[in-house]
């Protein structure tokens, strides 16, 4: 049996339907299995949202509701190769003015992309991103976050677009920057350009003034955060 939810917004009244599916979490086990989520489904209701100050959207059992600027934070993203995800979300739309509502893509803590959602009168209805995401080990995090009027997020669902081994080159204003056997090369820097490379828990593990227009640093295997001028970038060494 269909059930339906009701929601007024300046399109008029629209309905929300469970469609008679039963929303699956998964352990955490399930979850840290490297590709996972390229198979299943991870619905927004089997994440902490509620710890971030979103809610259930009604009695439904597939969405959950954003609240004063609320996230909801699909973590423990595992997968096998680095490399660029097509990302599909599903959702609906409980109010939105004439430029509808908006939600920020934010992909391991860093601003990704802006979603915005229109009232829609058969939801949910998908919007598909790009992202990049790490493998070997690395946990990644994709987080939504209430911008401007009450979309309704159900599921996200990943697809591999393109694998790459190390991190593709990173192009700036001034340089490129480029990671492969346990190094990150920066080119093109113009000179006494201020480099700092920092581990993602902050610390700071090289720091120098260009004198070239190249500079190379060797890294054990992680993550990097690599700031140019003060400009910051995420770097994976392999």
């Amino acid at each position: 049996m269909k059930k339906y939810y009701f929601c007024l917004s300046l399109m008029g009244l629209f309905a929300f339907s469970a469609m008679g599916q039963d929303v699956q979490c998964y352990t955490d086990d399930e979850k840290q299995t490297p590709d996972w989520f390229l198979d299943h489904p991870y619905y927004a209701t089997c994440t902490d949202y509620i710890g971030t100050g979103s809610k259930p959207f009604g009695d439904n059992p597939e969405y959950v509701d954003f609240n004063g600027g609320s996230t909801v934070d699909f973590t423990d993203i595992y997968v096998s190769q680095d490399g660029y995800y097509a990302l599909t979300v599903w959702y609906g739309v409980g109010y939105a003015d004439e430029t509808g509502a908006t939600l920020e893509l934010n992909v391991n803590d860093a601003p990704w992309d802006i979603m915005t959602c229109f009232t829609v009168t058969n939801p949910p209805v998908t919007q598909e991103f790009e992202i990049e995401l790490y493998g070997g080990g690395f946990s990644n995090t994709i987080q939504f976050k209430q911008v401007k009027d009450w979309p309704i997020l159900s599921r996200i669902q990943l697809a591999l677009v393109e694998a790459f081994s190390g991190t593709p080159s990173i192009e700036t204003e001034s340089c490129k920057i480029v990671s492969s056997q346990n190094m990150i090369a920066i080119s093109e820097l113009v000179p006494n350009s201020e480099i700092s490379i920092y581990t993602t828990a902050g610390v700071l593990v090289e720091q120098a003034i260009a004198t070239s227009l190249y500079n190379s640093t060797v890294l054990n295997e992680g993550l990097y955060i690599v700031k140019i001028n003060g400009e910051a970038h995420k770097v994976l060494v392999n």
